[in-house]
């Protein structure tokens, strides 16, 4: 456990040290599951105390729902339109609606969501880690690459260390932004460059592919999707 802490902390800072010891070790894919796996779940817990103190200091969304409803009824065009009794049900109706989606889209603290993360998070991040480790592996060995499978999936494992920024979401309202998915970007290229010995331009090139191929495969779905569905609308419309 303490080797890997400390790995995840040198990693962060994108010396290729921890990425050559992850290399040279015996089960690096194993390692570096746990490696993920600890990461995850450390972040998640810590987000959970976060949201939980950020949601007990937040006022009260009922109070709030309840002053924006008195603020709209207060409105002239409110006014004109409340002697419609059909008006008013179907206004009541699409703004409850939409206290129950936008607070969510907004950011509101969830405890419930947070304390899901515990779970989601440790699995999302091992798929990620998986198939970009899968797919950067091919590159790479394209692109003349020394490193085997389980050695670029050790080495991308370190590659979430980033993720250990989350941790300042322990102080409620403090958004991290994205710099964890730039941070993320360098490390996977130190990453690969370390465990496939490759120069710094084909590095690159092994680091950025992957998400290129990401890129035209969601785009090949979209399109398929596209055509499923215009299909399925036109035959509908052809009864």
């Amino acid at each position: 456990m303490k080797a890997l802490i400390r790995l995840v902390w040198e990693a962060l800072f994108l010396g290729e040290a921890p990425y050559a010891e992850m290399r040279a070790s015996p089960k690096p894919a194993l390692r570096g599951l746990g490696l993920v796996a600890l990461v995850a779940a450390v972040v998640a817990l810590v987000g959970l105390v976060g949201t939980t103190l950020e949601w007990a200091t937040s006022p009260s969304l009922p109070d709030i729902q309840q002053v924006v409803r008195e603020g709209i009824e207060q409105m002239p065009w409110y006014k004109e339109m409340e002697g419609n009794p059909q008006f008013r049900e179907q206004f009541k109706q699409q703004f409850d609606l939409a206290w129950r989606i936008l607070p969510q889209l907004f950011g509101a603290p969830n405890p419930a969501s947070a304390a899901m993360r515990i779970v989601i998070l440790p699995l999302g991040l091992a798929l990620i880690w998986l198939m970009y480790g899968v797919v950067a592996y091919l590159c790479a060995r394209l692109l003349g690459g020394q490193g085997n499978l389980g050695q670029t999936l050790g080495c991308t494992a370190l590659a979430v260390a980033p993720q250990l920024l989350n941790l300042a979401t322990f102080l409620p309202y403090l958004v991290v932004g994205g710099v964890v998915g730039t941070w993320t970007l360098l490390c996977r290229y130190v990453a690969l460059k370390t465990s496939h010995r490759l120069s710094w331009g084909r590095a690159l090139a092994a680091t950025l592919l992957p998400y290129v191929a990401f890129a035209v495969v969601v785009a090949l779905f979209a399109c398929l999707g596209g055509v499923v569905l215009s299909l399925i609308v036109g035959g509908g419309t052809s009864r």
